[in-house]
This record gives structure tokens, C-alpha cells and sequence, in this order.
């Protein structure tokens, strides 16, 4: 039975597909998905995300093509919304998301990667934004808006298979690893930010995204009112002490 799993490994939390053989998508795995989202929204301990699929075959190989199939003009942009609510709910999360992108990542699976703040891909996994292979538009915005038109329109209107490595290259993925070490190395890195002060890497995620979104002396004038409220914490407070103490900060988010 397909399902989703949520794990706490400190203060990272590991979402986990469960669709065997591909973690495909489908609409039954759509509201405990949702549910696992909420849980870390309601989870003032958890300070980052790790998401990725169970097994060592996919991350996400996309939606249910017998779902997709039974479409019809009255129903597709509904379907098409209950997918962006998963897409949409990953990149609203007040918390940095990690891709563990363990195997194949295609079509819903890449826009879902590409949902992510970062990515942690295997050296040999198989992505592909595969629309025009089957006579659809996908991934347009999401990717464009991360790695420019340049690469968005090669990797997208030839619809070709690429590996882990290419992504690493095209800006698309964090890091590559071997596959027995993508789910190990993306917590990891959800550690490290976890390490870091929890207020600041949430109004730090925000900020970026207001300066993908806003005119520049908007989003320059955000940035500032971040730092600005950020500098009353008793987290940027203690830090301040810490150093001059030549001692490691720990942070309560306070």
C-alpha cells in the first residue's frame, strides 16, 4: 500500500515516499503527504527537511499514468491543482527542504525536486522532464526560475534524460554522491543547517525568495527589515557573546 513516512533525526525530519517499485505520485498518497507537511509546519523543533523516496530505485518517477489517462477537459486543471498544492506546500515550508534524490526523478518527480530548496542527487539517477516526449508542457517556470532559459530550454524541449553528474553541473543539484550515500549525505547537510540559528535560516529562505520575486530596492528593503528584527533575538544576541567567548553558539530559535 502506497504511503508516506515522516522520521525525526534530531531537528532534520525525513519524508519519505513509499510507492514501490517507483514512488509514483498517485492521488492516494496526495492527503498523507499534505498531512506530513502540516505536522512539520505544527513542529517548532524541526528546523529542516529531507525529502526522497524509499527503496534504492526512485526518488519520484511522476504521476499515475492510469489517473492521467481517465482526464478529461472538466478534469484536468483540477488534477493539475491537487498536484501544485504538493509542489507548492513543499516550497512554502517555513523550513530549507533537501532532495535526497536517490534513482529516478521524472516528470511530477522533477517538478517535486525542483519544489525543494536544495538537492542532494545520486551520481547515476535518471531525471528528465519529459512534457514534449509526450505531447505536454512541464516544468517551465519551476526550473527556469533556478537555472535561466538556457539550460531550462535544453533540457526541456528535447526531453532528454540526464544523470546526477549533468545536474550537478547545470546548477540543478546541490551535490552528487553514490547512491548508497544520497539519503546519508542530504541529512547530513539538513544538519548542518539545523546547527545554524533557526529564525535566520527562516527569514534567510524567505529573503531569497523575496529577491527572486521583487524589484531589487523592494527586496534590498526586505532584507533589511529581516536583519533589522533578527538583531533583537536572543539567538543573534547570544551568538555575539559566544564569540567573543570563543565558544559554538547553540541556538533556541528565541
Amino acid at each position: 500500500m502506497s504511503d508516506v513516512h515522516m522520521e525525526r533525526d534530531g531537528h532534520v525530519a525525513v519524508l519519505s515516499l513509499d510507492n514501490p517499485p517507483l514512488n509514483i505520485m498517485t492521488a492516494q498518497m496526495r492527503a498523507p503527504f499534505l498531512a506530513a507537511l502540516d505536522e512539520v509546519r505544527r513542529d517548532s523543533q524541526v528546523r529542516a527537511v529531507v525529502l526522497t523516496g524509499r527503496g534504492d530505485r526512485a526518488f519520484c518517477a511522476g504521476a499515475d499514468l492510469n489517473e492521467e489517462a481517465d482526464l478529461t477537459p472538466e478534469t484536468v486543471r483540477a488534477f493539475l491543482d491537487e498536484d501544485c498544492a504538493i509542489y507548492d506546500g513543499v516550497a512554502e515550508l517555513p523550513v530549507p527542504v533537501v532532495a535526497a534524490i536517490n534513482g529516478h526523478c521524472m516528470g511530477g518527480g522533477l517538478e517535486l525536486a525542483l519544489s525543494c530548496d536544495l538537492r542532494v542527487v545520486a551520481e547515476d539517477a535518471k531525471l528528465c522532464g519529459a512534457g514534449v516526449k509526450v505531447g505536454l508542457v512541464v516544468s517551465t517556470t519551476r526550473m527556469t526560475r533556478l537555472v535561466g532559459p538556457a539550460v531550462a530550454k535544453d533540457l526541456l524541449l528535447t526531453g532528454r534524460t540526464f544523470l546526477g553528474d549533468e545536474a550537478v553541473r547545470l546548477g540543478l543539484a546541490t551535490s552528487s554522491t553514490p547512491r548508497s550515500q544520497v539519503l546519508s549525505s542530504a541529512v547530513k547537510l539538513g544538519q548542518l543547517i539545523a546547527r545554524r540559528a533557526p529564525l535566520a535560516v527562516r527569514r534567510t529562505k524567505q529573503a531569497i525568495d523575496e529577491a527572486a520575486e521583487l524589484p531589487f530596492a523592494e527586496a534590498m528593503s526586505r532584507e533589511l527589515d529581516h536583519f533589522a528584527e533578527l538583531s533583537e533575538t536572543n539567538d543573534h544576541k547570544h551568538a555575539i557573546a559566544a564569540f567573543f567567548d570563543r565558544q559554538p553558539p547553540s541556538f533556541t530559535g528565541e
